[in-house]
């Protein structure tokens, strides 16, 4: 019995060992691997050759500081040939095996060290990046502020071996989209801070005005009542303050009465 005992504790604590080494296994292989955008966004390319264009927004390591994944926005509406969709404005994830290692080695770098794993980049230090349909991985492109300025001035350098159409259309895609997302954002932040502004000072005017009007009666009886007994309390004081003027003079004043009574009634008795 003992020995039957032994053995199912090793074979359960080797299942146990065998299903948390698979389990890290997998989700390892789910992370470096992910690829965030339809499946057949990695066979899509502009007339320039190049893939989607995304950039950065946020970077991730594992537990041994080697970076994992990174977060990445489309920099306009994609559509693909199967109807599927890559927005923009939305929060991708992409594995360490679709960046190019010299994309890993300089700027990804830099975020983790600058930045920390999960933080947010700022506009003016973001990195864009294409995807290499050829090399299947995501390679640099562009860094800092003013990524429509660049593409302006990269497009109109291909502009001879790109049909006029096929440039202004993009151009005029990627501003629509630009301008929609960035005007969509500013406006709902400036819309809060209005409403939330312009609320709390007529929130406040009627609450104060119908606070006046619910609680009146209730005042008005507590008023009352404790200027009722305020009164009560002025009128007792007054009584007690004044006691000492009349009560001694009265004593005094019964006294000498009794005295002139028992006085004239005995000589009465003695006549």
């Amino acid at each position: 019995m003992k020995k039957l005992k032994i053995v199912c504790f090793s074979l359960m604590t080797i299942f146990l060992l065998f299903f948390g080494v698979f389990s890290f296994g997998v989700d390892v292989k789910a992370a470096i691997d992910e690829w965030g955008a339809p499946e057949s966004a990695k066979n899509y390319a502009e007339p320039d050759g190049r893939g989607i264009r995304l950039y950065i927004i946020e970077v991730y390591d594992d537990e041994n500081g080697f970076f994992e994944y990174a977060n990445m926005s489309p920099i306009r509406d994609y559509v693909f040939d199967d109807e599927e969709e890559l927005t923009a404005g939305t929060d991708e994830s992409f594995g360490r095996v679709y960046f190019d290692s010299d994309l890993i080695d300089g700027w990804i770098s830099y975020y983790l060290d600058e930045y920390g794993a999960g933080e947010p980049i700022p506009e003016w230090d973001r990195t864009y990046v294409y995807f290499n349909v050829r090399e299947e991985s995501f390679w640099f492109e562009y860094h800092g502020r003013n990524y429509a300025g660049y593409l302006l001035e990269y497009y109109s350098t291909i502009f001879d071996d790109w049909g006029y159409d096929d440039y202004y259309n993009y151009g005029y895609n990627y501003g629509y989209d630009k301008g929609y997302y960035d005007g969509s954002s500013d406006g709902y932040i400036e819309g809060l801070d209005e409403g939330y502004d312009e609320g709390y000072y007529y929130g406040r005017i009627d609450g104060y005005n119908e606070g006046i009007q619910v609680e009146a009666g209730e005042a008005y009886q507590a008023g009352f009542n404790a200027g009722q007994k305020s009164q009560l309390a002025e009128n007792n004081a007054a009584f007690y303050q004044g006691i000492e003027k009349w009560l001694v003079p009265a004593i005094i004043t019964v006294i000498a009465l009794g005295g002139f009574v028992t006085i004239a009634a005995r000589k009465r008795r003695d006549e």
